[in-house]
């Protein structure tokens, strides 16, 4: 799962490609849920402490997720709605959006 920081195309002179580009900012794998909640917890996925990040094709690209930030015993008042994604560093993978995510999270991830 990966957050798509910008889509964009290539110059032709730097090569031929058929569809538009995504750099995409990864998230850490699905483990088990999270007992009460029944939502799976994702945080930044890095290497030697840096964000990991691919370059991808946008046709790779499956669907859009609700993240909801974890935020502990206090919301931090700081975080606004346009910053929360930079500020928060751990979420929850909201599987009760749709009802195609609640069947792929509930049933067929298990």
């Amino acid at each position: 799962m990966g957050h798509v920081r910008a889509i964009f195309c290539v110059p032709d002179e730097f090569g031929t490609f058929p569809d538009p580009l995504a750099y995409v900012e990864w998230f850490t794998a699905f483990q088990s849920p999270v007992p009460d909640l029944e939502m799976y917890q994702v945080s930044r996925s890095t290497r030697q402490h840096r964000q990991r990040a691919s370059i991808i094709s946008v046709t790779q690209i499956e669907r859009s997720i609700h993240l909801i930030p974890k935020f502990g015993w206090r919301i931090d008042l700081s975080w606004s709605a346009e910053d929360v994604f930079e500020c928060c560093k751990t979420f929850y993978v909201n599987p009760y959006l749709r009802h195609l995510d609640f069947l792929l999270f509930r049933y067929l991830l298990t």
